[in-house]
């Protein structure tokens, strides 16, 4: 039981980690002052882009996004995602654990649910606002007295871990957001060229993005932007980003470094789909959750 114990605190740990983009998109991220406004001002951004389009906000005048420069392209692109909201989403990392199948919400109240594995054991994870829950392992169940859920204290994890507070919860609700991912990438966007995903038509584009700039444009309080951008740069002063974005202007596909997870230097792919037609993730019932700190403290562990 001991060893199972710990495997559930491991998973509470890994769970914000899955491919450096496991998260949910949402105006709670941050609070203060300093807190931007994530993907309004993607999509704000985007606007000029898209300014007289006919076929809405992806089609640009007299024809559609691949028509675009690259930079206008992205930007246009951020509008069309912040107005979609949602999403579902196919995720992988570098190895066989990195990744799952879920849906993403990005409009406030941001929500995310992903079916993932751990130890080629599937487990699904749960965030809800700033709440998160795990699917819990059979025996940590049994612990619970057959509650399913496990509800995280990320700060106390990641200190159990022996790893800082980095504002995780925060930073990944900002960034698995494309809104916000397409208007960081703009600036430095170059076209890659024509290329079908899964039999859709996309245009590829490539961009290389200073983390300064990839955490500027987040929803973060001044004092967790300086966290997040201490972690990020430990894999380097910036990313290289791949997007799909077919000629409605809607982000297909998205691959980058895995920033905070290691060395960086891991890749994580997240397919969209579905844009604008997925119910949001509804927290489990309140007789199916126990605390995992609680649990363990009981077990003496």
């Amino acid at each position: 039981m001991r060893t199972s114990l710990r495997i559930a605190s491991a998973v509470a740990v890994s769970a914000v980690l899955v491919g450096g983009l496991t998260a949910c998109g949402g105006s709670k991220a941050g609070t203060g002052s300093d807190a931007k406004g994530g993907s309004s001002a993607a999509a704000s951004a985007g606007a000029s882009a898209s300014a007289g389009a006919s076929g809405g906000p992806g089609s640009a005048a007299g024809g559609s996004v691949k028509d675009l420069a690259p930079k206008e392209a992205l930007l246009a692109s951020a509008a069309v995602m912040d107005k979609a909201g949602s999403a579902k989403i196919t995720a992988k990392g570098a190895t066989a654990d990195d990744g799952g199948t879920g849906v993403i919400v990005w409009k406030s109240p941001g929500a995310f649910e992903m079916t993932t594995k751990n130890e080629g054991k599937d487990y699904k994870v749960l965030l809800i606002g700033d709440m998160m829950y795990v699917g819990a392992p059979e025996q940590l169940a049994v612990l619970a007295g057959g509650k399913q859920w496990m509800k995280i204290d990320l700060k106390a994890a990641n200190k159990a871990a022996g790893s800082e507070d980095t504002g995780s919860v925060a930073t990944m609700a900002q960034m698995m957001n494309p809104a916000i991912q397409l208007a960081a990438a703009a600036p430095t966007a170059t076209k890659v060229g024509s290329e079908k995903v899964d039999g859709v038509d996309t245009v590829h584009y490539r961009s290389v993005v200073p983390v300064e700039t990839l955490v500027a444009g987040m929803n973060l309080t001044a004092e967790v932007k300086a966290k997040v951008l201490e972690q990020l740069k430990k894999g380097g002063s910036s990313t290289t980003v791949e997007l799909w974005i077919n000629a409605k202007g809607e982000l297909v596909q998205l691959s980058g470094n895995q920033l905070g997870v290691g060395d960086g230097s891991g890749t994580s792919t997240a397919k969209y789909s579905e844009l604008g037609t997925v119910a949001a993730p509804k927290a489990p019932a309140a007789d199916q959750v126990f605390d995992l700190a609680e649990v363990l403290a009981k077990a003496g562990q």
